[in-house]
C-alpha cells in the first residue's frame, strides 16, 4: 500500500491508500477522482486567498457572491472526498517521476516543456490565414510551404515560447504545479537554454526559406517570446500587456505569416486578423485562473487578481464576445452577409455558455475553454473561407 501524491502546497491532512502500483496503472477513475478533488481544493485555497490575504492587489472588500462560491466549493470537495473515501484521512502530493536516464525519457521531457496541446490554436491560425491568402491550391510547392509554416507556427516557435515562459516562470510553478519539468528538476537549466535556442534557430531557418515577411515576422514573435517572460520588461507582470501580448502572438502574427505566403497582406486581412486576436485577449485572461493561486502568492497582477475573479470573468467573456462582433459588423460592411450571419449565429452557444461559467469562474474555466472556444475558432475559419 502507499499513498497517491499531488501538490502539497494546497491539499493538507487527507489521506488515502490504494494497492501499490505505478501512476500510469492507477485505474482511470481513481484518476479522474483525483483530479476533481484537486480542483476543489485548488478553488477553494485560491478564493480564501483573495479574500483574506492582504496584498496590494487584493480587494479590501470581497463580494458576498465571492463567499458563496468559495463555501460551496469546500462543500463540494468535502462530499467528493467522503464519497470516494469514505472514513479515510486523504494526503494527495505530487508524484515524483524518475531523474531522466536515456534519450527517450530526454526527449519526453522536452516535449513536456514545449506543450504540444498549446500549438494547436497557432497552427489553426496560420492554416486561417493560408485559407484566406488564395494560393493555397493543390500543388506540391503550396503543399510543402504550407507544412513548412505549420511546423515553423507550432513545434518550433510556439514550442520554444512555452520553453522560455516555463523557465522564468519556474518560482510560480512551483506553487501551483510544482510537478513540472524545471520545479521538479528533471531538467537542468542547461538544457533548457539549448533547447530554446535549438528551436529558434531552425525556426528562423523555416522562416527564412518562406520569405522575407515570414522572417520579419519570426524575429518579432521570438523577440515577444522572450519580453512576455524574461525580466526585466516581463510584459505578463502588467495586467492587460501579457494577454495582449500572447493573443498578438497566437494569432495575428500566424495569420500574416500565412497570408503573405499564399497571398499577401492587405488591409482586410490585417483587419479581420487583429480583431480576431482582440478577441483572443479573452481567451488568455481565462488561462489566469488557472495560475491564480501562485499570482496572489508571488503578487503578479492578473487580470483576475486585479479586478476579482467575477468581473475578470465578465470581462474576458465581453472582449471575446465583442471581437467577433466586431468581426461580423466589419464583414457586413464589406458585403460578405453569410460569413457574417454564421460568425453571429456561432456567438450565441458562447453566450448560453458564459452563463454558466461567470458563476463559478474559478472552477469552470477550463471547462468554458473546452467547449465554448470551439466557436471561436470556427469562425475564424468561416471568415477565412468564405470573405476572402
Amino acid at each position: 500500500m502507499r499513498q497517491i501524491k499531488t501538490n502539497p502546497a494546497y491539499l493538507r491532512g487527507l489521506s488515502v491508500s490504494v494497492p501499490a502500483a505505478s501512476p500510469a496503472e492507477l485505474p482511470l477513475d481513481i484518476e479522474s477522482s483525483i483530479a476533481s478533488v484537486e480542483s476543489c481544493e485548488a478553488e477553494t485555497k485560491a478564493g480564501r486567498l483573495h479574500l483574506l490575504r492582504p496584498t496590494e492587489y487584493h480587494l479590501q472588500n470581497a463580494q458576498s457572491q465571492e463567499l458563496q462560491e468559495i463555501e460551496e466549493a469546500e462543500s463540494e470537495s468535502n462530499t467528493l472526498k467522503e464519497r470516494l473515501f469514505p472514513g479515510s484521512k486523504l494526503k494527495i502530493v505530487a508524484p515524483v517521476e524518475a531523474t531522466p536516464n536515456g534519450w527517450q525519457t530526454e526527449v519526453k521531457v522536452w516535449f513536456s516543456l514545449m506543450k504540444p496541446i498549446t500549438w494547436v490554436p497557432v497552427v489553426w491560425s496560420f492554416w486561417c490565414g493560408a485559407a484566406g491568402g488564395g494560393g493555397l491550391v493543390a500543388s506540391p510547392d503550396a503543399l510543402l510551404r504550407l507544412l513548412g509554416g505549420l511546423l515553423l507556427a507550432g513545434p518550433l516557435l510556439c514550442g520554444m515560447s512555452q520553453a522560455i515562459n516555463d523557465y522564468f516562470d519556474r518560482e510560480v510553478d512551483a506553487v501551483n504545479e510544482p510537478w513540472r519539468v524545471i520545479p521538479s528538476g528533471r531538467i537542468t537549466g542547461r538544457r533548457v537554454y539549448q533547447l530554446i535556442a535549438g528551436l529558434g534557430f531552425a525556426g528562423l531557418i523555416v522562416a527564412y526559406w518562406l520569405g522575407p515577411t515570414v522572417t520579419a515576422l519570426a524575429f518579432i514573435g521570438i523577440f515577444m517570446a522572450h519580453i512576455y517572460s524574461a525580466p526585466p520588461i516581463r510584459l505578463k507582470g502588467h495586467t492587460w500587456l501579457g494577454p495582449l501580448s500572447s493573443a498578438t502572438s497566437y494569432i495575428l502574427i500566424p495569420w500574416l505569416a500565412a497570408a503573405s505566403v499564399f497571398g499577401g497582406i492587405d488591409g482586410r486581412v490585417i483587419i479581420v486578423a487583429g480583431l480576431y486576436s482582440l478577441a483572443g485577449v479573452g481567451i488568455m485572461v481565462l488561462n489566469d485562473f488557472k495560475s491564480i493561486w501562485g499570482d496572489y502568492e508571488l503578487k503578479l497582477p492578473s487580470v483576475p487578481v486585479v479586478y476579482g475573479i467575477h468581473r475578470a470573468a465578465r470581462l474576458a467573456c465581453g472582449i471575446m464576445d465583442g471581437g467577433q462582433i466586431a468581426v461580423a459588423c466589419f464583414l457586413i460592411i464589406e458585403g460578405h452577409y453569410v460569413a457574417a450571419g454564421i460568425i453571429g449565429l456561432l456567438v450565441v452557444p458562447q453566450f448560453l455558455l458564459q452563463r454558466h461559467f461567470v458563476q463559478k469562474p474559478l472552477s469552470r474555466a477550463v471547462w468554458y475553454q473546452a467547449r465554448g472556444q470551439n466557436f471561436l475558432v470556427l469562425g475564424m475559419m468561416v471568415a477565412s473561407w468564405l470573405a476572402f
